[in-house]
């Protein structure tokens, strides 16, 4: 049993003093997460702490405010103060790549949560092709099996490949469904808005969007509330940002995560690798669960 685990935040250890961890046998867990300026990142980081007070460990999280060259930096710190695991929620799932090399050098496991990393030991992440797939199939099957679609499409990672997949799959199975126009924001609320302007300038008869993220998808509605369009807009997330918005008529549904079994199971996973064990799995996937206006009730939305 661990005697304590400490995150590194950006200026040392909560309650130890940096360096304090290999002369005292307490083992210490490096946690970098993507941005503080989404409540997704956020949950994950509170689950993280409370994971960690439930074992009576001192916890602080470090965010990379979404630049993979913050985010391999941290990880070099975390290296240089010895730490004996890391948790990472990747800015760039490649670009990360190399911090992460460097990290396998000074023999540091590496627990990536939310979406792969480039070299990691053991990943944990939701099941986001399902997301995408369940997402589309849905719009599909409200638009009654023909439209015109838009995707807002948003940064380099894993999470969101594997959506876009999904996505693109469900509307495949929809033959009366096309997609006219797939534009990249950056997973943010304002420029999503921007591109949604945009892409119903262009297209000002299109059926349905499909946003990558909740922030996204909260972009698309109020670019299609200014533009007075009608039409359906689902997201991935279950962000309470974005199923407050049921009632307006224009969000129909989102693909419900669980930011908080993230960054629990991907602590615990980091503890188990430091401690020299090996998990089950190296790959492990939480399932996601479609939230509507109809079962939202059964959902815990969170941010």
């Amino acid at each position: 049993m661990l005697a304590s685990a400490l995150v590194i935040a950006a200026g040392g250890l909560v309650g130890c003093a940096v360096g304090d961890g290999a002369s005292d046998g307490k083992t210490t867990v490096g946690v970098t997460l993507n941005a503080a300026s989404n409540p997704f990142f956020l949950a994950e980081g509170k689950a993280i702490k409370e994971a960690a007070r439930k074992k009576s460990l001192d916890v602080s999280v470090q965010y990379a405010n979404a630049d993979v060259s913050v985010q391999s930096d941290q990880i070099d710190t975390f290296i240089r103060k010895g730490v004996d695991s890391i948790v990472v929620d990747a800015v760039d799932s490649n670009g990360i790549g190399p911090a992460i090399l460097r990290a396998k050098q000074a023999h540091i496991p590496v627990v990536a949560i939310d979406v792969a990393a480039t070299g990691a030991d053991s990943t944990i992440t939701s099941d986001n092709e399902q997301a995408g797939r369940e997402a589309c199939t849905y719009l599909s099957k409200q638009l009654g099996g023909k439209g015109k679609v838009a995707i807002v499409d948003g940064s380099a990672v894993s999470a969101i490949n594997d959506r876009m997949k999904g996505c693109k799959d469900a509307i495949k199975a929809s033959p009366g469904i096309k997609i006219v126009a797939t534009q990249r924001a950056d997973l943010t609320r304002d420029k999503s808005m921007n591109v949604a302007s945009s892409i119903l300038t262009s297209h000002p008869d299109v059926d349905g969007f499909f946003g990558v993220n909740d922030p996204t998808a909260v972009g698309i509605a109020l670019a299609v509330k200014q533009k007075r369009a009608d039409v359906k807009i689902v997201g991935v997330d279950g962000a309470k940002q974005l199923t407050d918005l049921f009632d307006n008529g224009l969000v129909i549904g989102t693909s419900g995560q669980s930011p908080a079994q993230l960054g629990r199971e991907g602590f615990d996973r980091a503890v188990t690798l430091a401690k020299g064990e090996k998990p089950k799995s190296k790959l492990s996937l939480v399932p996601t669960f479609l939230v509507t206006p109809k079962t939202i009730s059964d959902y815990e939305s969170w941010g």
